[in-house]
């Protein structure tokens, strides 16, 4: 959609969402991300560290609505007059519901047909704790962020995607960690599971402190969780459908996020690019990467998508 500086009513996405990621197109800014759960007054900036920021009141920014979202006013992130922008939507299960699955007590949106659920907690601070996430399934990517302070985003992968229990940073370029501090879910298709034992590891449960997570598994046909490893030259990426969304991490080596869907550039190949954790303005990659019928294809060699030997991580959507 393009900004109109004011306000802009209804934008119809054709469901009422619980997770929804802006980023400006044509302009560098951050990426704002809102959730039902805290409420959309509340937003989180993926390329930030920052605590959580206030978008209600007198500065209400977004509504969320039964088919979309509403913009309320003239704001830099969402809809400046005349720039491009996008906006990823999700749907969880509406009104968050308490949750006990885990030792702490948690509040679960959950959408559990498609893998998908938000779920908000506050740490204790111990050893061995434990949050009910509100899935079918064991979750293979799960996005963390204390909300409440400043900190690190953590990207949690299950052992199944990457081959090792691990975790990136979704604010900064960094290649996996396999050490402290990471929640992980390996063992257990109710709970995520802190694997801190200290207070200075255990920063995804310290007392007190408020938290969110964006948890998400495959679906066949609907979505997939997955990791390849690049050749350098020529490969496409088989995920069974043809993708509306892709985002693509190199697990080995430092290199940004990658995001590309179908909305921004509809016909094949997709070749807009944004990054998660930068504020820049989109990137063309028209001749490095395209979506295809059951995946994606990377053209040619690219530190980011496809270094010859280097593994990467992806999230798709159908």
């Amino acid at each position: 959609y393009t900004g109109n500086g004011g306000v802009q009513n209804n934008i119809a996405v054709g469901f009422e969402p619980d997770f929804v990621w802006f980023k400006a197109r044509t302009l560098a800014d951050n990426h704002a991300l809102l959730n039902s759960v805290v409420g959309d007054d509340k937003v989180l900036y993926s390329n930030l560290t920052t605590s959580e920021g206030n978008w209600g009141g007198a500065n209400n920014t977004v509504d969320f609505t039964t088919n979309g979202f509403s913009l309320k006013r003239n704001k830099s992130e969402t809809n400046l007059n005349g720039i491009n922008y996008v906006a990823w939507c999700f749907k969880a299960g509406g009104a968050a519901v308490a949750n006990t699955d885990g030792n702490i007590a948690s509040q679960v949106s959950a959408n559990a047909a498609g893998g998908f659920s938000i779920v908000k907690w506050s740490g204790n601070d111990t050893t061995g704790g434990t949050i009910g996430h509100g899935l079918s399934s064991t979750p293979e990517l799960t996005i963390i962020k204390k909300t409440s302070d400043i900190a690190n985003w953590q990207v949690s992968l299950n052992a199944s995607v990457t081959g090792v229990e691990g975790y990136m940073n979704l604010d900064a370029s960094v290649a996996l960690y396999t050490t402290y501090p990471l929640y992980y879910t390996s063992s257990n298709s109710t709970v995520l599971s802190s694997n801190g034992t200290s207070t200075g590891t255990r920063v995804y449960n310290n007392q007190s402190a408020n938290y969110i997570a964006y948890c998400f598994h495959s679906v066949p046909g609907y979505s997939k969780v997955g990791s390849y490893t690049g050749t350098g030259s020529n490969m496409t990426v088989n995920v069974g459908f043809e993708p509306a969304f892709v985002m693509i991490k190199n697990t080995t080596s430092s290199a940004s996020w990658h995001i590309f869907d179908n909305k921004r550039t509809a016909a094949n190949p997709s070749t807009e690019a944004l990054f998660p954790n930068e504020s820049s303005a989109a990137a063309d990659y028209n001749t490095v990467f395209e979506f295809t019928s059951t995946g994606f294809n990377n053209k040619v060699t690219s530190t980011s998508l496809n270094s010859n030997g280097s593994k990467y991580v992806y999230l798709t959507f159908a």
